[in-house]
C-alpha cells in the first residue's frame, strides 16, 4: 500500500513538473527589452514574487531592479520593495531575466521570496524574518542570515544554501536534492520529501539535540544510522525535529 501511495505521489509530481517546464518554454513570451527600475534608499523589507525567470541577487551600492519580465511592477512604499509579476498560463521563460541589487551590509527586517520555475542564485541575505516559498528550479544561496525566524519550503528541484545562521528554521521540502551548510539556534523542525539531502551542522554534535521520526529513508548523523523510526537524542541547546521522508538524509557538523 505504501509503495502505491508512494509511486500516485511521485506521477503526480513528475506531471507537474513537466507540465510547467513546457509552459515556460512555450507560448507567448513573457519577456521583452531591458528595463531598469529606480527604488528608494529607505528600504527596510523585500517582497518578490515572481513565475519564471534567471533570477539573482547581487551587492551593489544602492537597491536597483533589472528586469526584461514585461508584466512586471516594481514599487517602494512604506520601506517595502515590492517586486511582483503578474504571470499568465501559458507563456515563454526561456530569456526571462531579474536581478534585484541590495547593499551588501543590509540588515532587512523582513524577505519574503515566491518563485515557480525559476533559477535563483544569491548572495547573501541577512533578515530577522526570512519566508522562502521555491517552486520547481534551481536555488542557491551563498549565505542566508535569520535572526528570528526562517522559513523555506521547497518544490521540485535543487535548493542550495552554502552557509547560514539560521535561528528557528522550518523547512518543508518536496522533490529534490537539498544541500545546506548552516548554525541552526532554538527550536528547528525540518520535513523531508522524496530526495536526498545533507545538512552540515556548524559546532559540534554537543551543541544539538534531536527528535526523528524516520520515515522510508535513512537518515545518518555524523556516521551513525538513526532507528527505523523514532530516535531521540543529545542534550544540546538547540533542538533539531526531523520529519523523514523517501530518500537518505545525511547531517554532519564541523
Amino acid at each position: 500500500m505504501k509503495e502505491i501511495i508512494l509511486v500516485t505521489v511521485l506521477v503526480v509530481v513528475l506531471v507537474s513538473l513537466v507540465g510547467c517546464l513546457v509552459g515556460c518554454t512555450s507560448g507567448t513570451a513573457t519577456f521583452g527589452e531591458t528595463k531598469t527600475y529606480d527604488v528608494a534608499s529607505n528600504i527596510k523589507s523585500l517582497d518578490i514574487r515572481i513565475g519564471a525567470a534567471d533570477f539573482t541577487i547581487v551587492h551593489g551600492d544602492k537597491f536597483s531592479v533589472e528586469s526584461n519580465l514585461k508584466n512586471l511592477t516594481v514599487t517602494d512604499e512604506d520601506g517595502v520593495l515590492k517586486v511582483v509579476e503578474k504571470t499568465r498560463n501559458t507563456v515563454n521563460y526561456m530569456d526571462a531575466k531579474l536581478k534585484v541589487c541590495i547593499p551588501e551590509n543590509m540588515v532587512f527586517e523582513n524577505v519574503s521570496i515566491k518563485t515557480g520555475a525559476a533559477k535563483l542564485t544569491a548572495q547573501s541575505i541577512s533578515a530577522d524574518s526570512v519566508d522562502l516559498k521555491l517552486g520547481a528550479g534551481q536555488v542557491q544561496f551563498d549565505n542566508i542570515e535569520a535572526k528570528e525566524n526562517i522559513s523555506i519550503k521547497g518544490g521540485a528541484g535543487q535548493i542550495s544554501v552554502l552557509d547560514g545562521d539560521l535561528n528557528n528554521l522550518n523547512l518543508e521540502l518536496g522533490v529534490g536534492q537539498f544541500d545546506m551548510t548552516a548554525k541552526l539556534v532554538g527550536e528547528s523542525n525540518l520535513k523531508f520529501g522524496v530526495g536526498e539531502s545533507a545538512l552540515t551542522l556548524k559546532g559540534s554534535k554537543d551543541d544539538y539535540r534531536f527528535d526523528i521520526k524516520n520515515g522510508v529513508g535513512a537518515i545518518t548523523i555524523d556516521g551513525n544510522k538513526s532507528a527505523a523510526f523514532v530516535s531521540n537524542g543529545g542534550d544540546g541547546e538547540n533542538l533539531v525535529k526531523i520529519n523523514g521522508g523517501v530518500g537518505a538524509t545525511d547531517i554532519t557538523f564541523e
